[in-house]
């Protein structure tokens, strides 16, 4: 009896054994299972955060040019698009779980022209819209920068002969009274801002051979550099009278001197007016050609007065090496014809000037216009090309049931706010066209002006 009851004794212990371990596998396979189940939910989040991620990365939308610019174009932009090339693309693909965005992005993806405008915004922040051609200088050394004119004219200067052969009478007056007089009618002529000066030669000693080095020594400046007035230029003609020898050389050289002084980039003119050869031994051929080689480069005319035919040939040599031009004159009527002729060739400089420069400025303005016009022209096919592209490819899809009326809607809304950005950007064009309408018309105005105003001057 003692041996059954222990028997099941230990047979309970058996089995309150096995129940225990029973319990603890169980346990340990639901705490397994349930860490799976957290795996997975764990790794659905992570999915769907990735899959949030992608749609929101396919979901951007450019919306300014700069952005548009930096998209990549099309595999069937520009000349390789061809519609039915692009529906068969489309056709290989499925659209019907995709939302705008995603189909919009697509579409890019297959007509996007966004390279080549890349090119046309790239080209027109680097084109000038300024007009370059440089304006000449004026027939008198007068240039006009940034609007504005610069009042300076030429500066002329008048070498007057004084030696003793001056004294001789032509109709009742003395050489040297007819060619004061004519100098004076000339200078009064110039335009206002014209700067003048006389130095005479040859009008001290007198022209024996005692006075010889006095009188060949003997050149001044009476009347400096400056506006012409009338009161004080007849006052410096009226202080010398005709004496001694012809130092025509000695008062070249020292015209050099006064020029070299200017400051200003006024064309620089000298008239020499002499009835006679160099009769100082200096050499006026010499002394011209290096004043008129010189920086400072001015040209030297003579105006010969009553002279022989071996002294005209010395003169037109001094001319010539002067740049300039040798006139003869014989009268008083002859010296007003002279100056006339100068008058005359003051005027057709200005006429030629101002329609020179005038054609020059309106042909950079005009080029660049029609290459901006060119420019925008190119630029506004390509955007209704590429809207066009995009608005058949959305009919498409919708025709094929590929894609909701919802759907295409939202397309067509995002097709036409990227053509309209596109559209925008042509201001920047016209903005140019009228920067350099209004450039070039304040230039051409202001060259007609000057040109006019001095013409009118020289025509009095």
């Amino acid at each position: 009896m003692k041996k059954n009851i222990i028997l099941i004794l230990m047979l309970l212990s058996v089995l309150f054994v096995l129940g225990g371990c029973g319990s603890n596998e169980t346990s340990n396979g639901n705490e397994q299972s349930e860490k799976v189940k957290e795996d997975e939910v764990e790794s659905e989040k992570k999915d769907e955060e990735s899959s949030d991620d992608d749609t929101a990365q396919e979901q951007e939308v450019s919306t300014t040019l700069e952005e548009i610019i930096e998209e990549t174009s099309g595999k069937y932009a520009g000349n390789a698009y061809n519609e039915a090339i692009v529906h068969r693309d489309l056709d290989e693909n499925s659209f019907q779980d995709k939302d705008s965005f995603q189909v919009y992005n697509y579409l890019l993806s297959l007509m996007s022209e966004s390279e080549t405008y890349k090119g046309f915004y790239e080209d027109l922040q680097n084109f000038n819209d300024s007009i370059e051609t440089s304006i000449s200088s004026t027939p008198e050394g007068m240039k006009l920068e940034g609007g504005q004119t610069i009042n300076g004219t030429s500066n002329i200067a008048i070498l007057l002969d004084a030696s003793g052969s001056m004294a001789q009478k032509i109709g009742g007056k003395t050489k040297m009274e007819l060619a004061k007089q004519a100098v004076n009618e000339f200078v009064a002529s110039m335009p206002e801002g014209s700067n003048i000066s006389l130095r005479v030669y040859g009008h001290k000693g007198s022209n024996s051979d005692k006075d010889k080095k006095t009188s060949c020594s003997s050149t001044e400046l009476v009347y400096e550099l400056n506006s012409y007035d009338e009161t004080t230029f007849k006052e410096s003609l009226n202080s010398f009278k005709p004496t001694g020898w012809t130092p025509i050389a000695n008062a070249i050289n020292e015209t050099k001197k006064d020029f070299e002084q200017i400051t200003n980039e006024a064309q620089n003119i000298i008239y020499v007016v002499s009835d006679g050869v160099e009769t100082c031994d200096g050499d006026p051929v010499k002394a011209a050609k290096e004043l008129h080689d010189s920086n400072i480069k001015a040209v030297v005319n003579i105006i010969g007065f009553d002279v022989d035919q071996d002294g005209q040939k010395q003169l037109l040599q001094v001319a010539e090496a002067g740049g300039g031009k040798f006139e003869t004159v014989d009268s008083a009527d002859d010296f007003k014809k002279v100056w006339e002729r100068e008058r005359v060739r003051l005027y057709n400089e200005w006429s030629s000037w101002s329609a020179e420069n005038y054609n020059d400025i309106a042909s950079e303005q005009s080029k660049k216009i029609n290459e901006l016009y060119g420019s925008k022209s190119d630029f506004s096919n390509l955007t209704y090309d590429e809207k066009n592209h995009l608005n058949e490819a959305v009919y498409y899809l919708k025709d094929k049931e590929q894609i909701s009326s919802e759907v295409r809607e939202e397309l067509l809304s995002l097709i036409k706010q990227r053509h309209t950005i596109l559209d925008e950007y042509q201001e920047e064009y016209k903005a140019s066209i009228e920067e350099l309408e209004t450039e070039g018309k304040r230039l051409k105005e202001e060259i007609q002006d000057k040109g006019k105003e001095m013409k009118d001057k020289y025509s009095n």
